[in-house]
């Protein structure tokens, strides 16, 4: 059953959580933990979140929020409607006085907060003349009234802004083909770039910076990883690599909140790591993560004047926390935590490259040691994501239950390259599935578990990956467990068919491969195969897996006497965010895995 006290603590919301800091830098917002539900709070800085006001929304509420305009507070419910909270004055109300977004139209983006202009915010939602498309609209925060600036068009789908306000870069996709769009001096848009998504050179825009002659943009150009680079907002043309790596993608770019100009970047070795070239900015953080005596501190915001500054600390063991830095009495103070965070177990986590066979390179993956004899392959979703070392209450709740934890980052994952990533393309059930079968072969091979005292777990495509080792790998394996898991590629790519722009995923799935190639690669039309305990738990809002994934294999699995258990999350969504059905699916795959690999370890 695993230890009650620490399963409840695992699963449920830290204490705060998402903190931000109106640009004014007097007041707070939090999603602060009361109970099992995390509630939107808002404090003024100088008193303490102690004294913070409870606003009338919980985590699953929130789509996003931002603070525009020094002390309000935009959020964007997750039925698309935007309200402001105006915390100088304590006023909850509606955004837009008028037309605005609509329940079922493309939800809002906030585009800039016009930090020279703090009455004022640009915004981009669906164009009710060009159904499906954006235009942009400037918003007086004050008044509600909205004007449009920029109408909506094909293909454009996502707008990007200078900070000053001004609509910058066009982003769109036809079928396969990804363009961008740049303003010329009369008014009219020309295309500045276009790319075949899946074969040419990568290419994703992240921000345009202040003045808004340049983007900021992760491209494979020059190189098989991506790197961060400058871009000439008007032609596309590459000015400046700004950061790179030989083995890893960069992720993201560190801007400087008072200048809004890239000072650094962002990847994910075994950890995620800052590259920090402006000194001053590398100073500071230096300084205040030896104050803090946090490692890993990254700076969340500052207020325009430089007064205040917000921190977070990333940890291991335990959710972020937060400081707070007062430049005017030279103090950084610890936001509230949980002091019992202290206490939870620290998993002995390490990345380690695995050899593939036949001398097809290295795979990365996670290692957290339990020193036990029995060992859990934990296969990430995605599949284009990767895992990274840092505070997983998964693998802290299995390690600390006996089970060593390998998260492989097989092929088709993503932060290694471009070649790593495409050699998954229409590889499920195949090569992706060997680097699966390998890891679990590593572990044996390492003395860390032995052959059937190991379990395939994961969720989503992890899930398909565990079903697909209950058929493929029971010689090595004794259990298999699948949240959410896909069991028909075909019935996924249905779904996906329903979707907008199912040519940017269904070709990296689905390839040439024909509609029997995916059949034999799909649990469900192979579960006559299953020789090993199965779990299956799925969620009966999920919209991303339909429910009747878990269906069907529970069918087919109990028609052919499989032994299998198969659990129902009543109400959860994709990926399970109340702590009651974490707690469902924490108990239940530790006593799954107790009783089919557990009591025969040594």
């Amino acid at each position: 059953m695993g230890d009650a006290a620490l399963l409840e603590h695992l699963s449920r919301p830290p204490m705060l959580a998402a903190v931000s800091m109106s640009r004014d830098g007097h007041f707070l917002s939090a999603l602060r933990r009361n109970g099992d539900q995390s509630e939107l709070v808002v404090w003024y800085a100088d008193a303490g979140v102690e004294e913070a006001e409870v606003l009338p929304y919980a985590f699953e509420d929130l789509d996003w929020l931002a603070w525009v305009g020094g002390g309000r507070l935009l959020l964007s419910l997750n039925e698309y409607g935007l309200v402001l909270y105006d915390a100088h004055v304590r006023r909850l109300r509606p955004l837009i006085d008028g037309e605005g977004p609509r329940p079922g139209d493309l939800p809002p983006v906030l585009l800039s907060s016009l930090p020279e202009d703090p009455r004022r915010i640009l915004l981009q939602w669906e164009d009710p003349g060009v159904p499906g498309y954006p235009a942009v609209y400037r918003v007086d925060a004050v008044s509600g009234e909205s004007e449009k600036i920029v109408g909506g068009w094909k293909p454009v789908i996502r707008w990007w802004a200078a900070p000053q306000g001004e609509a910058i870069l066009g982003e769109g996709f036809v079928s396969r083909r990804h363009r961008l769009f740049a303003p010329r001096a009369d008014g009219s848009w020309k295309m500045i770039r276009d790319r075949d998504y899946f074969d040419d050179d990568a290419l994703a825009v992240l921000a345009v910076e202040t003045g808004g002659a340049t983007a900021l943009v992760l491209s494979s150009h020059q190189s098989d990883t991506r790197a961060l680079w400058r871009m000439d907002a008007r032609s596309g043309d590459f000015i400046k690599k700004l950061a790179g790596h030989d083995r890893f993608d960069i992720i993201a770019a560190i801007l400087d909140p008072e200048t809004n100009m890239a000072v650094g970047a962002t990847f994910e070795e075994d950890g995620i790591e800052d590259i920090v070239w402006a000194s001053l900015h590398r100073d500071r953080l230096q300084e205040m993560a030896k104050r803090a005596k946090v490692p890993n501190l990254s700076l969340v915001t500052a207020s325009v004047d430089g007064r205040r500054q917000l921190y977070r600390g990333r940890l291991k063991h335990a959710p972020p926390r937060y400081f707070l830095y007062d430049a005017e009495i030279d103090l950084l103070s610890l936001l509230p935590y949980d002091p019992a965070d202290d206490t939870l177990p620290s998993p002995d986590t390490e990345g380690v490259w695995i050899d593939l066979p036949k001398g097809k390179g290295q795979m990365h993956a996670l290692l957290s040691r339990a020193h036990t004899r029995r060992a859990i392959v934990l296969v990430h979703g995605g599949p284009v994501k990767r895992v990274t070392a840092g505070y997983n209450p998964f693998v802290s709740w299995l390690t600390a239950n006996g089970y060593s934890v390998l998260q492989p980052n097989f092929r088709g994952s993503s932060g290694f390259g471009e070649k790593w990533r495409r050699a998954g393309y229409a590889e499920w059930g195949h090569d992706m599935q060997d680097d699966v079968r390998t890891a679990t072969e590593w572990l044996i091979d390492q003395d860390i578990a032995e052959r059937g005292h190991i379990c395939v777990v994961g969720g989503s495509y992890g899930g398909y990956a565990a079903l697909m080792s209950a058929i493929k790998d029971d010689d090595l394996i004794g259990c298999a467990v699948s949240l959410n898991g896909v069991t028909s590629i075909e019935l996924l790519i249905r779904h996906l068919k329903e979707g907008r722009f199912h040519m940017l995923t269904i070709p990296r799935i689905q390839g040439r491969l024909s509609k029997w190639a995916l059949r034999r690669r799909s649990p469900l039309n192979r579960a006559d195969l299953v020789r090993v305990p199965v779990l299956l738990l799925h969620a009966t809002h999920d919209t991303n897996v339909r429910f009747e994934h878990g269906q069907l294999m529970h069918t087919v699995l109990t028609r052919l006497e499989k032994d299998h258990n198969f659990i129902v999350l009543q109400g959860a969504e994709h990926q399970l965010k109340r702590p009651a059905d974490k707690r469902i699916y924490y108990r239940n795959t530790l006593n799954f895995l107790d009783a089919h690999i557990g009591s025969r370890a040594p």
